[in-house]
Parts: C-alpha cells; sequence; structure tokens
C-alpha cells in the first residue's frame, strides 16, 4: 500500500493539522475515550441510561440530557467535573513526535480536544491572545513564543475549549451553537467578515489572529477525528469554507481526511469530497501515529 500520510507530511506545501482525541486513545484505549468519560460523568450525577440508550444519543445531546436531569439547585457546573475527570492524561510518544514535526516545520496544530497534552508534549507555553474572553478563547494558544500570523508559525489552538477554562469547553448543542453564533458574525456580517472580503479581495477579517484563520486558509490534515454527526460546529465551519472557496477559488487549499479500518467513514466519503476534502484510508492508527514521516 502506498504511504499516504508521508506523501502529504513531505510534500513542498506542508499542511497545518487538525487532531482529535484519536491521539490520545492510540495505545490506550479505555483511559482517555470520550465515551467512558460520559459513562463516568452520567453516574456521578446519577442518570441511569442503557447501554442501547446512550448509544442512540449523540455526545452533544446526552451532555444536554445530563444537564437538564439536574434539580434546579443543583448548582455544580458539569463542564469543570468533564475537565477534572482529565486531570490525569498525560502525554505519550505520538503526541511530542507529531508535535515536534510542527514545531520544526512552524505549522499550526488545531485541535478539538480539551486536554493539554499536546502542549505539555514539547513544553510549549501559553499566551493569551486578544481580546481574551474565557468563554472562548479562540485568540489564545501554546507555542514556543509569542506568534503574529496564525497560519504561518506553529502553535498549539483549542477549537473546542481548554480545560483550564472550563466555561470556555463545548460539549452540548446549546454550547455549539453558541459556537455557530459567535462565528456567524465574523463569516457574514460588516465589512471584515469573510463573505465581503472574498468578493472584495483586500483586508483583513475579524478572525486572523484565531484558530479559525488556520482552519480557513491553510492546508489542513484531519485525523484521530470522527467528523461525526454530533459535531455541528465544524462542520457548519467546513461548508461555509466550501462556499467560500467557491466565491473566491484563490483560497482554496488542499485538505485531506484520514481515516482507518475501525472508524471507516467511507459511507461518508461523499460528503468530505462535497467539502474539498481528499478522503484518506490508512491500514492502521500505526499508519498514522508512528510513521516515520513524523521525524523529518
Amino acid at each position: 500500500m502506498v504511504d499516504r500520510i508521508s506523501e502529504i507530511l513531505e510534500q513542498r506545501h506542508k499542511p497545518a493539522l487538525l487532531i482529535g482525541n484519536g491521539i490520545n486513545q492510540f495505545n490506550n484505549y479505555t483511559s482517555s475515550s470520550w465515551a467512558k468519560l460520559l459513562g463516568r460523568l452520567s453516574s456521578a450525577n446519577g442518570l441511569k441510561l442503557s447501554t442501547l440508550e446512550m448509544k442512540e444519543m449523540s455526545n452533544t445531546e446526552f451532555f444536554d440530557i445530563l444537564d437538564l436531569a439536574k434539580s434546579k439547585d443543583d448548582r455544580s457546573n458539569l463542564q469543570r467535573q468533564f475537565c477534572d475527570l482529565m486531570s490525569s492524561w498525560r502525554p505519550s510518544d505520538q503526541h511530542s513526535r507529531i508535535v515536534s514535526w510542527a514545531q520544526n516545520h512552524c505549522l499550526p496544530i488545531v485541535t478539538v480536544n480539551f486536554d493539554e497534552n499536546l502542549s505539555r508534549s514539547v513544553g510549549a507555553e501559553y499566551f493569551v491572545g486578544e481580546r481574551f474572553t474565557d468563554w472562548y478563547p479562540w485568540s489564545s494558544y501554546f507555542s514556543d513564543r509569542k506568534i503574529v500570523d496564525p497560519k504561518n508559525s506553529f502553535a498549539i489552538w483549542h477549537a473546542h475549549g481548554m480545560m483550564r477554562y472550563s466555561r470556555s469547553i463545548r460539549l452540548g448543542l446549546t454550547h455549539y451553537m453558541g459556537a455557530v453564533q459567535r462565528a456567524r458574525s465574523w463569516v457574514y456580517h460588516g465589512r471584515e467578515s469573510l463573505r465581503t472580503l472574498a468578493s472584495r479581495e483586500d483586508g483583513q477579517w475579524q478572525g486572523n489572529k484565531t484558530w479559525l484563520d488556520v482552519l480557513f486558509f491553510s492546508p489542513l490534515m484531519i485525523f484521530g477525528f470522527g467528523f461525526n454527526k454530533d459535531e455541528s460546529f465544524l462542520r457548519w465551519l467546513f461548508l461555509e469554507r466550501a462556499r467560500l472557496h467557491k466565491i473566491n477559488p484563490s483560497w482554496k487549499v488542499k485538505t485531506w481526511f484520514v481515516d482507518t479500518p475501525r472508524t471507516s467513514s467511507l459511507h461518508r466519503k461523499a460528503f468530505f469530497e462535497g467539502l474539498g476534502m481528499k478522503y484518506v484510508a490508512v491500514a492502521d492508527y500505526n499508519d498514522i501515529y508512528e510513521n516515520p514521516a513524523w521525524l523529518t
């Protein structure tokens, strides 16, 4: 089989990385599982659901149902509880291998994970970005230095929030809709919106100092991320990205979605291709996380 990962990583215009929780689960399938964390959260809050009932819910639906099940006098913060359950997570070899590759090539990483395994793996420092809010710390990042251009600098960005700010964690559908509402004005409204700039082609947009600039304008390799139906926020962002590329083809960049037989999304290949992505299937997780190309 042709090593598609090395083909992607060794090309001239190397991609930024969009990384999901698969990197935490590699060689450690039980302790870093979202499903296991949600199950523990459910037990701790007295919500008893059967395996079948859990299976029928998306993760976002489950979290919102759990929140609704709390009594009105219960002021416990489910987001903080979820972060506390991740407090024992630590980076492994694959974290440092992959993050070091990005660092060596001055490339950004966007992760949907809340934990800090990626930044801890290389001792990256935390930087508070412009117009900071702990609800949406989208301009804050981890790096080895303060950066100016998110697209052409090494930094680790947390798209769904970071565990040090529990209010930033996107878990329920309500949280995702809040993120869409915040990003939508940047895409659609005003002279600095992406829609305006796609036609006018001058000026800077409002998100140019955030991880959204990487997502919209950098070549991307996506892995460790199921891109399932409950990922409403990122699905919407990638749909908008494809629409913007149609308005302004000069903005179009290569994107690869990497899949394995165990998590096969082959039946959704048409969806990825409709978004302008290349669907790449590899034989095993080792082909991703232990690929020698990360050492180049």
